[in-house]
């Protein structure tokens, strides 16, 4: 453990040196330390023995507490200046002293880890130790009140931390500790204008996911309404929109997996009283970074739609799909998802592709800024329905 002195303890040190090797002349003024010359009418102040030895002590601790004080992480032979923010499965997330944000060591490269905070580690299906981190042991994470009395946990087992203050503090840590593997969010957007033509529009959506490897689960579910009313005239719906989605995905490995979706639309601009399409096929992660993810998937499809009127049109098909997720600056994240959806038989005259992106910016805590774009192309809609249907909205996210 590398000892640092800090500026406290350092100011201190001076003032007892020289108070200690520093003797008081006759006008007030200091000057170093020199036997009395014979005559001379100056004052020496000696220290004795006990004076030293406490001196010693105060340096010790000074020290000792300083070197406390500090996280102590060792990555390849060098001590890193900063301290442990938290840790996963992956790593060791550390914030130094150079600048604001974190970065991800890699449990590979940690040789020593000793943090100053106290922590709430999960780890396994529901377990979670509590204290500070003491160290590495056999893969293992040592976690406790003491070093002496500290849990072992298996690094490919801990799911995430919280620092304690953070957890007793609250109760939304709380609750997302219990339910660890789940995270969900609620959306709400709305507009209005009053001019010569008025136009209201409120929008909400819903998902919920649940991720514990091998599997991933989601649920969504989404509506939008909007009128308008041009003066002398009724008030008209331009927008009455439900999209709902559930999707599941199984690792086969890191990168490869497979999938099953429903999805289910009603749009009464579109004269579409419901389309349907579940599919199953397979994935692939072609990028898997801390901060930007990219899959792509394909499987065959089935796809019915009814529109008002009675009119039905169905086909199979195959799904040809994409997401990604990136981290940006500030905390915000970007979301994009694309699925072209052809007909087997009439694959250049009869398909459905959609896409969604959604950008959100936090405000504080749990609450996000959110916009969001969402387009659903038909290349064979009903009669008198336009082939494209495209909406932008800007609201508020609530993330759990």
């Amino acid at each position: 453990m590398i000892i640092r002195i800090n500026v406290v303890g350092a100011s201190f040190l001076l003032l007892l040196y020289r108070f200690i090797f520093f003797r008081k002349r006759d006008n007030g003024t200091m000057s170093p330390f020199r036997t009395p010359e014979a005559g001379s009418q100056t004052t020496i102040e000696r220290v004795g023995p006990k004076m030293v030895a406490w001196v010693w002590l105060l340096v010790l601790g000074l020290g000792w507490a300083s070197a406390a004080s500090a996280a102590d992480v060792v990555v390849k032979g060098q001590q890193l200046e900063g301290s442990v923010v938290g840790v996963t499965a992956e790593g060791v997330q550390f914030q130094t002293i150079y600048g604001e944000g974190k970065i991800v060591i890699p449990w590979t490269d940690v040789e020593m880890i000793q943090s100053e905070k106290e922590f709430e580690v999960l780890y396994g299906e529901a377990e979670i130790v509590e204290g500070r981190i003491w160290g590495l042991k056999d893969d293992a994470l040592l976690v406790g009140e003491s070093s002496d009395r500290a849990t072992p946990i298996p690094l490919d087992q801990i799911y995430r931390s919280i620092t304690r203050e953070d957890y007793e503090e609250s109760r939304l840590e709380a609750l997302r500790a219990r339910y660890r593997y789940w995270t969900a969010n609620f959306d709400l957007s709305a507009g209005y204008t009053d001019a010569t033509t008025d136009t209201s529009t409120l929008a909400t959506n819903f998902e919920l996911r649940r991720k514990k490897t091998p599997t991933e689960f989601y649920f969504g579910a989404f509506y939008l309404f909007g009128t308008t009313k041009n003066k002398g005239e009724d008030r008209i719906t331009n927008q009455n929109r439900v999209f709902g989605r559930t999707r599941l995905d199984y690792d086969l490995s890191d990168r490869l997996f497979s999938f099953g979706l429903v999805s289910a639309e009603y749009d009464e601009i579109q004269s579409l009283s419901i389309r349907t399409d579940p599919t199953v096929g397979l994935g692939y992660r072609f990028i898997m970074r801390e901060k930007l993810k990219l899959s792509g998937r394909t499987g065959p499809g089935y796809v019915y739609q009814r529109y008002f009127g009675g009119g039905t049109e169905s086909f199979f098909t195959i799904l040809f799909g994409g997401d990604l997720e990136a981290d940006l600056p500030y905390g915000s994240k970007f979301k994009w998802t694309a699925e072209y959806l052809p007909s087997v038989e009439e694959w250049t005259d009869d398909y459905i592709i959609r896409t969604n992106a959604d950008w959100t910016m936090p405000i504080i805590g749990w609450l996000n800024f959110k916009i969001s774009v969402t387009n659903i192309y038909n290349n064979r809609p009903a009669d008198g329905a336009d082939r494209n249907s495209f909406a932008t909205l800007t609201g508020i996210s609530w993330q759990f």
